[in-house]
């Protein structure tokens, strides 16, 4: 007998570890979470891009955090984001409603997902140590400590590993972390001062080094450096305000005085890659699986999209509505943007922290005739956004399967307009009739919502589209330009679902 015995274990609470567990426990599943950490959360990240903020619009929460920015950074929005540390990476471009940077601290990230988690119903527990699991064929035990050293034994159907670079889910699963160790160190600095500089972003690149620094909240500055004669300390060595000081004004080449450190740690490039991110019914997300050096804000981005392509398909599985086979889809999608990750890392590196007047020249010819070309800029656009390369597809199909739609508004038949990340806020598939035929009647499904409409504006890439199934982190699954056939849409929503279970249209006979 054990204390929990749930559907779902989340080891990490974090912002992957809550944002699973939160999609999970959507559906209607029992979801634990298990933190090491006190229930006071910390801040290593400091950025939200476009990608994930379109997600959280799907689930109807993206405004909690553009409210709690405005409320804290006197720049809430900037609309230009670096590659390489070069700039700018114009967002303005991007198809979104969200052509901006969030600057928020990933404290006040986690306490926004840990209240959507809450709100969903997910049970999180703290000074929970895990240091053991085993797993047959239909549930996995979790043995973790207390802060009293006392065990505790859980029990669930899955476990998802979401507890960083260290992680215990990991290791004890048996998966190889595979890559390099560090070869530099950076700085990481909240600064007891108000942002002296005009705008929301400043960055500094000369001979010295390379940084940039924006606001952190009231009274706060963070500065994220890497300083050419410091780069070789240890990732233990204190950060003195002396040193931070002298390092910040050579960069940005004026004296800058810091009245003090709220905070300040170092971090490498070590680099990694989980083997596997499944062992039978375990799996890994975010810096469980990978861990790299923080280029330009994209990692904590890449951790949150692991989570939504999970998340999903574990409540699917869970309610009856999928095979198992689906969960295999989660690594055959995933860890190739994680490579893709890896190798931008590289490349960004090459580039940033060549401080040599070569390296200073190639870097600034690339900023200066390159990033402006507007197809550079779409590519780089993707790249951040973990987007580079689509999700699998079977052939044929229409060019846009595997990739996310973008979000375009709806006439609906009764007169009402509503955007199409609005009809993915119950985690469910969307079946969209565009071709005002009505012969797909109506749909019978708790897995798939079908909605008959007019669109206001399609997006290009679909705009000869009658008819597009859209899984529930927006990835477009089919889509077809010839009037919908209702047997064919029956077969192509097998392809991800169980019909027998849950289907019925009712001009299939």
């Amino acid at each position: 007998m054990t204390d929990n015995d749930v559907d779902v274990i989340v080891v990490g609470g974090g912002p992957s570890g809550l944002t699973v567990a939160a999609e999970i426990a959507a559906t209607g599943a029992q979801v634990l979470v298990l933190e090491k950490r006190n229930s006071d959360p910390v801040s290593r990240a400091g950025t939200l891009l476009p990608r994930p903020l379109e997600l959280f619009d799907a689930r109807g929460i993206a405004d909690r955090f553009i409210r709690r920015t405005c409320e804290i950074n006197p720049h809430p929005f900037q609309s230009w984001h670096i590659w390489g540390g070069m700039h700018p990476i114009d967002w303005t471009t991007r198809d979104s409603r969200f052509q901006f940077t969030l600057f928020l601290p990933q404290h006040e990230t986690e306490l926004i997902l840990r209240d959507w988690a809450t709100d969903t119903g997910v049970d999180i527990r703290f000074h929970q140590e895990v240091v053991d699991l085993k797993y047959d064929a239909d549930r996995v035990l979790v043995t973790s400590l207390d802060s009293d050293g006392q065990p505790c034994q859980s029990s669930a159907r899955y476990v998802v590993g979401a507890d960083g670079g260290h992680s215990a889910v990991r290791k004890l699963t048996n998966i190889d972390f595979e890559g390099r160790d560090a070869t530099f160190t950076g700085v990481i600095a909240d600064a007891e001062m108000a942002f002296p500089w005009p705008g929301g972003l400043r960055v500094g690149h000369n001979e010295y080094g390379w940084l940039t620094t924006f606001p952190f909240g009231p009274g706060l500055t963070r500065f994220v450096m890497v300083h050419r004669d410091d780069r070789a300390e240890p990732k233990s060595a204190p950060v003195t305000l002396a040193g931070l000081t002298e390092c910040v004004s050579e960069i940005l080449g004026e004296t800058v005085r810091i009245p003090g450190l709220r905070a300040s740690s170092r971090y490498t490039d070590a680099q990694r890659i989980a083997s596997r991110f499944r062992s039978e019914r375990v799996f890994l997300v975010g810096e469980s699986a990978r861990i790299h050096y923080p280029a330009s804000g994209m990692g904590m981005n890449y951790c949150l999209q692991d989570a939504f392509n999970l998340g999903w398909k574990l409540g699917a599985v869970l309610q009856g509505h999928a095979d198992e086979a689906l969960l295999d889809t989660y690594e055959t999608e995933r860890r190739p943007i994680s490579v893709d990750l890896l190798r931008s890392v590289d490349a960004q590196v090459a580039i940033q922290f060549d401080f040599s007047p070569e390296g200073l020249t190639l870097s600034g010819a690339l900023q200066q005739k390159f990033l402006p070309i507007p197809a550079v800029n779409s590519q780089l656009q993707l790249e951040l956004n973990g987007l580079e390369t689509p999700y699998p597809a079977e052939q044929p199909s229409h060019p846009s399967v595997g990739h996310p739609v973008p979000d375009f508004e709806l006439l609906r038949n009764d007169g009402s307009t509503v955007r199409l990340y609005e009809l993915l806020r119950d985690g469910r598939f969307v079946l969209l009739d565009l071709s005002g035929t009505g012969v797909l009647g109506d749909l019978d499904s708790p897995a798939v919502s079908l909605v008959q409409a007019h669109p206001a504006r399609l997006p290009a890439a679909l705009d000869q589209a009658t008819c597009l199934l859209v899984r529930p982190d927006a990835y477009l699954a089919w889509a077809t330009e010839l009037p919908p056939d209702p047997a064919d849409v029956l077969s192509r929503l097998g392809q991800w679902l169980n019909v027998r279970n849950t289907f019925s249209l009712s001009t299939i006979s």
